[in-house]
C-alpha cells in the first residue's frame, strides 16, 4: 500500500516542479542588437566610431538598439558594462517594461557567451558582505 502512495505521488511532485519552473522561464523576453551611446542616438549622431572615440567616456548611457531601431535602456546593468561592450552586437534575456522601453536583464550575452547576470552579482554581492 506505501509503494502505490509513494508510486502515485512522483507524477504529481514532477507536474508540481515542472509549473514552478514554467514561469520563470515563461516571462522573460530576449531582445538583440548593438550598445550604442544614448546621446549619439538622441542627437542622431554616428558615433561612437570605434572604442577609442573619446565619445565613449562623455556618454552618460548605453542603450541596446535593436535591428529595426528600437532601443532599450538596460536599466540595472552598470555603465562600465556597457562601454566596455559598446558597439558590439549583444543579447540581452530579462524583463521588458514597454512602457519606459527599459529591461531590467537577467542575463548579457556576447558572441554566445554570458558576460554578465544579476544572479552572479547578487552572489558576488553576499560574498563581499561582512
Amino acid at each position: 500500500m506505501h509503494g502505490i502512495k509513494k508510486q502515485a505521488l512522483l507524477p504529481v511532485l514532477l507536474l508540481v516542479l515542472s509549473l514552478l519552473v514554467i514561469p520563470l522561464t515563461a516571462n522573460a523576453d530576449t531582445i538583440k542588437g548593438k550598445l550604442e551611446g544614448l546621446t549619439c542616438l538622441l542627437k542622431g549622431y554616428l558615433c561612437p566610431i570605434d572604442k577609442a572615440d573619446p565619445m565613449i567616456n562623455l556618454e552618460k548611457d548605453f542603450v541596446l538598439v535593436t535591428a529595426d531601431g528600437k532601443f532599450y535602456y538596460l536599466s540595472n546593468i552598470g555603465l562600465g558594462l556597457k562601454a566596455r561592450h559598446a558597439l558590439e552586437v549583444v543579447e540581452a534575456t530579462g524583463k521588458i517594461n514597454p512602457k519606459y522601453n527599459t529591461m531590467t536583464v537577467d542575463t548579457l550575452s556576447v558572441g554566445g557567451k554570458v558576460v554578465w547576470s544579476q544572479k552572479a552579482q547578487d552572489e558576488m554581492m553576499r560574498t563581499l558582505q561582512p
